[in-house]
């Protein structure tokens, strides 16, 4: 069995059951990938035609600078420490990327059984549970942190984390939302390359005794983004080529803004170190702001997985 996947007219992806290659489509004669994908997927082809996707949207930027090697999601990052500034600030775009799928999956879930699609509106219901509080997790670490985390959010949005959330708006309000299984697809991919080494290094730049890496491990090959991946695909799998096409290129279109240099962490323009640490001053909670006030918004027991 065979998928594939024009992604433009001089690239198509084809995977078989134990790979995926990418094709050059002939410029004369017979091309058996020409015409669009058709017949039933299985669990091996369709996992490796979204490996190859994601592979593909990597190549697309080989050469530019500052290409993110291990960023999942929101903003690129490296193994080296990072101030705890700097984190605050991608903290933000984690923020926005989990409060999207808190705020667009119920309605993706409506449009789905609307459809008359119930696998992926089951699909859609198990995502809203496994994805509950998510955004929680980020606004309390940056309360760890020593901001009031619901104004820094509102004051910065990551350039990354702004296209993938326009990305999955864009897909959520398509006739068929079907590629939104794509979208989720490939950050929960790619957040498995997210791990302990990548977190100590975080950690190390954090005051001593803050724990801000709540959502990070929660987005990471420590979470349960194994499983979800796994799942992904046999949703999409048992799909029609239509929607299966329709994944896999919105899984593409997610994994390019992840691999997009002109997207990356804007941490080092001049003047927004000094601007994400001059509002955590302005912004210091005052004496009759206690902790525990905070402790008790953020402590959801459903929001730590």
């Amino acid at each position: 069995m065979l998928e594939w996947l024009e992604i433009t007219p001089e690239l198509t992806l084809v995977a078989t059951a134990t790979r995926a290659y990418l094709h050059v489509p002939r410029k004369f004669g017979a091309d058996p990938f020409r015409e669009p994908m058709h017949g039933g997927g299985s669990a091996e082809t369709t996992h490796w035609l979204l490996e190859a996707a994601i592979a593909a949207a990597g190549r697309a930027f080989v050469g530019q600078p500052h290409t993110p090697v291990a960023a999942a999601a929101p903003d690129a990052g490296s193994q080296g420490m990072v101030s705890a500034a700097n984190w605050s600030y991608r903290l933000t775009g984690y923020y926005h990327t989990t409060h999207a799928t808190r705020r667009l999956l119920p309605i993706i879930a409506r449009r789905f059984a609307a459809l008359g699609r119930q696998p992926l509106a089951l699909w859609a219901e198990r995502k809203i549970a496994e994805e509950a509080g998510h955004d929680e997790l980020a606004l309390r670490d940056l309360s760890e942190l020593g901001y009031r985390a619901e104004g820094l959010v509102r004051a910065f949005v990551p350039p990354r984390a702004a296209a993938w959330v326009a990305l999955f708006e864009q897909l959520a309000a398509a006739d068929d939302p079907a590629g939104c299984v794509g979208y989720a697809h490939a950050l929960e991919r790619l957040a498995l390359l997210r791990g302990p080494a990548e977190i100590a290094a975080i950690e190390r730049g954090l005051p001593a005794g803050v724990n801000a890496t709540r959502c990070l491990r929660v987005h990471s090959s420590l979470g349960g983004d194994a499983q979800h991946v796994r799942t992904n695909v046999s949703t999409t799998a048992a799909l029609d080529a239509d929607a299966r096409r329709a994944i896999v290129k919105a899984c593409y279109l997610t994994a390019r803004i992840y691999f997009d240099p002109s997207l990356d962490d804007d941490f080092r323009s001049p003047g927004l170190e000094a601007k994400v640490l001059a509002f955590r001053e302005q912004t210091r909670p005052l004496p009759n702001f206690s902790s525990t006030q905070t402790s008790r918004t953020h402590d959801n027991p459903n929001a730590i997985r």
